[in-house]
């Protein structure tokens, strides 16, 4: 299910790592740009409006994070099995990363979610990327949801048994029923791609460690369950992928982003993607969350021109994901 590309997208999304600079000058003790911003953090928590009162130097730059250290980037992965076909968004994540707190908070979007597409009238969510890419992806979540990406990261279904690999693996608990179906499409994999169809067959579940071709068959295991069951997958290596990355040398993350990055589609300039990753490495740990959308309870089942579709209560996920989020952008409120 085409999950590998998202997979992807939070790794590459968070893995970009560069080392933060601190220096001083002269007899004096100088703020440099991180502590100004620390400064301005505690002035705005302590009193509304307070860093008003704060002269700045003419050089001073706010992070890519801002001064509260938050950062949303949606991250896509395209329904495609080549880079150069284009398809539909079959997974949609905004992924909330706050350095300051050390959480990474993911809204899982469901892609039958029956939506209003600007411009394009009713329809499933994943077809906004393959009407306007996305940019128009973003239009449609903002309208329909009230959320908003500071960025986005948008890979095809292609790279995600090379990424994986490239990251040394990822430790995975497989239920004995998920077995055959991993298998199924791994065997599927291999035969398009002139290896044996048996290579890297799972015997039986458990604990185990996921290549790269295994995690991509893992996250698109989708015929044994429902939707809901598939995106619970996903969120699971998301998070196996991001703990695994944060214990990677850097030296190793920089060389899985040059190889990778000119792959990916991205609003990021180089700069800002080095930027991220230094303040996304500055906790010791990050408490991963995650959401689905649409919230169990909001929603029903429908079919629409012979498509299945979720008719969803906006007021009630947007409230929800308002909420889900608010710990987030305000901590401690």
């Amino acid at each position: 299910m085409k999950t590998r590309e998202r997979l992807v997208l939070l790794f590459l999304a968070l893995s970009f790592l560069a080392a933060p600079c601190c220096a001083t000058t002269g007899a004096e003790e100088a703020l440099n740009d991180r502590e100004l911003t620390d400064l301005l953090y505690e002035l705005n928590r302590e009193e509304e409006e307070g860093s008003e009162f704060l002269v700045l130097p003419d050089d001073y730059k706010e992070p890519l994070t801002g001064v509260d250290g938050v950062y949303s980037l949606l991250l896509v992965g395209v329904d495609v099995d080549h880079a150069d076909v284009a398809g539909r968004s079959d997974t949609m994540v905004l992924a909330v990363l706050n350095t300051r707190t050390g959480s990474v908070s993911l809204v899982s979007f469901l892609r039958d979610l029956y939506v209003e597409i600007p411009g394009r009238g009713h329809n499933r969510l994943n077809a906004a990327y393959a009407f306007g890419g996305p940019q128009l992806l973003l239009k449609t979540l903002e309208s329909n949801f009230a959320v908003k990406a500071d960025g986005y990261l948008a890979v095809d279904f292609s790279l995600m048994a090379g990424l994986v690999d490239a990251i040394g693996g990822i430790p995975m608990t497989v239920l004995e029923s998920e077995v055959s179906p991993l298998n199924g499409i791994l065997g599927y994999y291999n035969y398009q791609n002139g290896l044996p169809e048996a290579q890297g067959a799972l015997e039986n579940g458990g604990e185990v460690f996921l290549t790269g071709p295994q995690a991509m068959a893992y996250a698109r295991i989708r015929k044994i369950d429902d939707d809901f069951s598939r995106v619970e997958r996903q969120q699971r290596t998301l998070e196996a992928i991001f703990k695994k990355l944060l214990g990677l040398p850097p030296e190793r993350l920089l060389a899985i982003t040059a190889e990778y990055a000119a792959q990916v589609k991205t609003d990021l300039t180089l700069a800002e993607v080095l930027e991220l990753s230094a303040e996304a490495m500055k906790p010791d740990r990050y408490d991963v969350r995650t959401l689905t959308v649409p919230v169990k309870g909001s929603w029903r089942g429908a079919t629409r021109n012979k498509a299945a579709i979720l008719v969803a209560s906006f007021r009630k996920n947007v409230k929800a994901i308002e909420g889900f989020l608010e710990p987030a952008f305000n901590p401690g409120r």
